[in-house]
């Protein structure tokens, strides 16, 4: 089949069976009416934005000119194809845009196919590595070409060495953000359809960038093993989360079985006041605590020890001090304390990306608190329960 000229326009190959083409019509026609009701009833507005054009029936597809040039800087006025607050919504699907609909180009950067996507580092070191975390499902979902920025790599490159995401061509020159086309949640935090309408070929053969911290677990979580594979610490952060972990079991008592080590994260600080003024909700305290020490140590008599770790190591240790199992992180570094938690075989955690992420790496059961929001919030029994996160276990906060 041969592509017809058409000078700067981008042309794409569907499958041509009338099935794969009925499949891909009927999701751009719902789309296009989920758009419209949405307008009407003033979820969003679609203005200075477009989506594909489909050309007459065929397997021809292409891009007009106005979409070429249109701005995608505010998603306030991008169609939405977020995942509703409903109660009848039992799970979240991986991705939403099926196969059938993606589109694929011939248009490359710097030898790269177009669509690319990389992302500004927004955040501390949980925010960053979810950030990452969802630039790798998606090429692994929508076999994107997705690149790492030199802004991001400064971030990671002395933590963790098995990051496999390519860095941008040197021959594309240093990372410019205003080069490339920002994409971002819509409505709320947790609605980050814009980056997969891009991944999908939906945006048209751009240059990506993802902002305002992404972080996608449904998309990510299936790629738990790889992921921890990604996350592989540096030597000097694993041998110094070894040798404290052996340090407690070369000074325990020979007539105590031996350890199931519990990493507990506390997160404190500035979360104190964010969860309140935008989730309407508190942090979790010690009725909390209490009920996570209980539940290892009825699961393992005195094996159970636990390791702490905070941004407030005064606090932590203020409610926690007393107990013969405990025992804190040095606090020396965000690394550090991720490594040595990882290093655990279970975790208790409260709030917050970094919490999130010494369970995830560490890879046995999670204790989470159970906090009440006025809005979804990302790391709540609701999302982890429609997500499929089984080995995520929540106890009441109050």
């Amino acid at each position: 089949m041969s592509i017809p000229d058409r000078g700067k326009h981008l042309y794409y190959r569907r499958l041509a069976s009338p099935r794969s083409l009925f499949v891909g019509l009927s999701f751009f026609f719902v789309l296009v009416i989920y758009i419209y009701v949405s307008n009407y009833r003033g979820v969003i507005s679609l203005q200075n934005y477009s989506l594909l054009r489909l050309s007459e029936s065929t397997n021809i597809y292409h891009h007009s000119a106005d979409l070429l040039n249109v701005s995608t800087t505010a998603f306030s006025s991008t169609p939405t194809l977020e995942r509703k607050d409903n109660v009848k919504v039992k799970s979240l699907l991986p991705t939403i845009i099926p196969p059938t609909s993606w589109v694929k180009y011939f248009k490359q950067w710097h030898g790269l196919r177009l669509p690319v996507i990389t992302c500004r580092p927004r955040g501390r070191l949980g925010n960053i590595m979810g950030e990452y975390a969802t630039m790798y499902s998606l090429k692994r979902h929508y076999n994107v070409t997705v690149v790492i920025n030199n802004d991001f790599k400064k971030k990671i490159k002395y933590i963790f060495l098995n990051t496999s995401l390519p860095d941008i061509p040197a021959s594309a020159g240093p990372f410019k953000l205003q080069d490339w086309t920002p994409v971002q949640y819509i409505g709320s935090w947790n609605n980050y359809a814009p980056i997969e309408l891009a991944a999908a070929g939906l945006l048209g053969p751009k240059k990506f960038v993802m902002e305002k911290y992404a972080f996608e677990i449904q998309m990510f979580h299936q790629f738990k093993e790889e992921l921890r594979k990604e996350f592989t610490f540096a030597p000097n952060y694993t041998t110094k989360a070894n040798g404290f972990l052996s340090n407690i079991m070369e000074n325990r008592s020979s007539e105590l079985p031996d350890p199931v080590f519990v990493g507990f994260h506390i997160r404190r600080t500035d979360y104190k006041k964010f969860i309140k003024n935008r989730y309407g909700s508190h942090l979790p305290e010690t009725a909390y605590f209490t009920r996570a020490l209980s539940h290892y140590r009825t699961k393992f008599p005195d094996a159970a020890v636990f390791i702490v770790a905070s941004d407030d190591l005064q606090y932590a240790r203020s409610k926690l001090d007393q107990y013969h199992d405990v025992f804190f992180s040095p606090g020396f570094s965000a690394g550090e304390d991720m490594a040595l938690l990882a290093s655990c075989n279970h975790s208790i955690i409260t709030v917050g990306s970094f919490g999130f992420w010494t369970a995830f790496l560490a890879g046995g059961e999670v204790v989470y608190a159970d906090v009440t929001t006025k809005i979804e919030y990302r790391f709540s029994r609701k999302m982890f329960e429609k997500i499929g996160l089984d080995y995520f276990i929540p106890l009441p906060v109050d």
